[in-house]
């Protein structure tokens, strides 16, 4: 058995399918995680609420009032750039001295990843380190995908060419076909969840099965707005 047969008792059951309301808010759920993980695990979770913190500087430094509940960071510490975690403090060094890309937080989003990528690994952390690698490279498909249809480069806008390396042909054939956005973001997503219940392995009360749950609910999280008016941009 498993070393967190409590914790995964208590946490809720996922929905059936995206766009229905989890038992829960994700801020909630994440919650629950964070006071009863172990110390010594607590760096993996908080790398993937960091995936939040990053979404919400992102939209923050372009003026957009966009804020997404559940991330390490309150609104007011990303504006004031108090309490940043490393990389993103070492991502304003680097955009002060300028970056060269031709859409600067790649640099972010890259230092992000190549962050959590290195912790999983040093950790030995199997459900991580197999799920940003997958992410990581569909990430990087997706790009090649619009730079072919905009007739530009795509190598400024790749991150860690290095990670990855799945087949995802057939994915990214299933969301070129779509014409609608959010038809082709909910195939992505629906892939994603496919993913984590592939990398989350066989033990339910273990450290993976834990992480895969709260990437699971961050993913159904971003479903629920469906339901209410709402800008495509939060969905996106």
């Amino acid at each position: 058995m498993g070393k967190y047969y409590f914790l995964a008792s208590v946490l809720p059951v996922m929905p059936a399918d995206l766009g229905e309301k989890l038992p829960h808010p994700f801020a909630e759920i994440a919650g629950i995680i964070q006071r009863n993980i172990e110390p010594d695990d607590a760096s993996l979770v908080q790398s993937i609420l960091f995936s939040i913190d990053v979404a919400n500087f992102e939209a923050i430094h372009q003026g957009r009032d966009i804020f997404i509940e559940g991330g390490t960071l309150a609104r007011e510490e990303i504006e004031s750039k108090r309490n940043l975690p490393l990389f993103m403090r070492n991502f304003l060094d680097e955009k002060d001295r300028g970056i060269r890309r031709s859409y600067i937080f790649d640099a972010l989003w890259e230092r992000y990843y190549a962050y959590s990528y290195s912790l999983a690994q040093e950790m030995g952390c199997r459900f991580l380190a197999d799920y940003l690698a997958w992410e990581i490279g569909l990430r990087n498909q997706l790009v090649a995908l619009r730079a072919k249809e905009k007739r530009t480069e795509a190598e400024d806008y790749i991150l860690l060419p290095h990670v990855g390396g799945h087949d995802l042909t057939a994915l990214i054939a299933h969301v070129k076909s779509q014409k609608n956005p959010l038809l082709a973001e909910r195939a992505l997503d629906e892939e994603r969840l496919r993913q984590v219940f592939h990398c989350e392995g066989d033990d339910p009360f273990s450290l993976n099965a834990v992480l895969a749950a709260l990437e699971r609910a961050r993913i159904f999280s971003r479903w629920e707005k469906m339901d209410l008016p709402c800008n495509i941009e939060d969905i996106i």
